[in-house]
């Protein structure tokens, strides 16, 4: 059965660059924002998650820009979940101006993690709820893992993340990952976006520095923040427009 869920937003200001397009990291932020919001009513919500020792954590999340989102503007953001297998579960997104026509269009792939031992828990184990949810996916396909990359020089900079990073699962939020790709990238003028994707492959805890590394090349950045043990924590494939 279909089983999604809309609101209406109003874009701010700070959500822009200042060529004037939409950050990342406020599309990320928007749909996250959803998706709480949608889990809470479906009864597996954050406080209903811990209560069961568990929470939900991002896998990957990919978006694309069919039409520049505007200052101010009013849009309509969905989501909606797809049946989950064993061990993860998709969530789809769009978001439309007041007419109706597809501004952004994103999905994203969720885990259970045990708290305690910050390993994967069984969806099966723990989500008891409906699971035949008739609605199209945003994209055709799963998005595939970003593939590994030399990144062969030193890194732009170092990103520690700090207290305004952190979220109440007690690691650095998913959205702000995309503020640490941006800063890394410094598109400029030319740096107008068409797909943004980040796989998220290791927590990241207040405090510990990661390494960013990125690589341009044909229309295609990719990026990924390096730990101090050296193993690739987060990566990011953007398609320039």
């Amino acid at each position: 059965m279909p089983l999604g869920m809309e609101l209406d937003y109003r874009l701010r200001w700070m959500d822009f660059d200042k060529y004037g397009r939409i950050q990342p990291v406020a599309v990320l932020d928007i749909f996250q924002d959803l998706a709480t919001i949608q889990a809470e009513d479906m009864g597996i919500g954050r406080d209903d998650m811990m209560a069961k020792g568990v929470f939900w954590a991002i896998v990957r999340s990919k978006f694309e820009i069919v039409k520049a989102p505007q200052h101010y503007q009013v849009v309509t953001v969905r989501t909606w979940p797809h049946t989950p297998t064993r061990f993860s579960f998709l969530r789809d997104f769009s978001m439309r101006d007041q007419e109706g026509e597809l501004l952004v269009k994103a999905t994203s792939e969720w885990v259970l993690m045990d708290a305690e031992a910050r390993k994967f828990a069984s969806v099966k184990d723990f989500y008891d709820g409906p699971d035949d949810f008739d609605e199209a996916r945003s994209f055709d396909r799963k998005p595939r893992k970003i593939a590994s990359f030399d990144e062969g020089s030193q890194p732009v900079f170092t990103v520690v993340p700090s207290y305004s990073d952190i979220d109440l699962n007690g690691h650095v939020n998913n959205a702000r990952y995309a503020s640490f790709v941006i800063d890394a990238l410094n598109p400029g003028e030319r740096g107008a976006m068409k797909t943004f994707q980040i796989d998220y492959r290791h927590e990241v805890l207040p405090g510990e520095p990661l390494a960013m590394h990125t690589l341009v090349e044909n229309g295609l950045v990719l990026s990924k923040g390096v730990n101090a043990a050296g193993e690739t924590a987060f990566a990011c494939a953007i398609e320039l427009a």
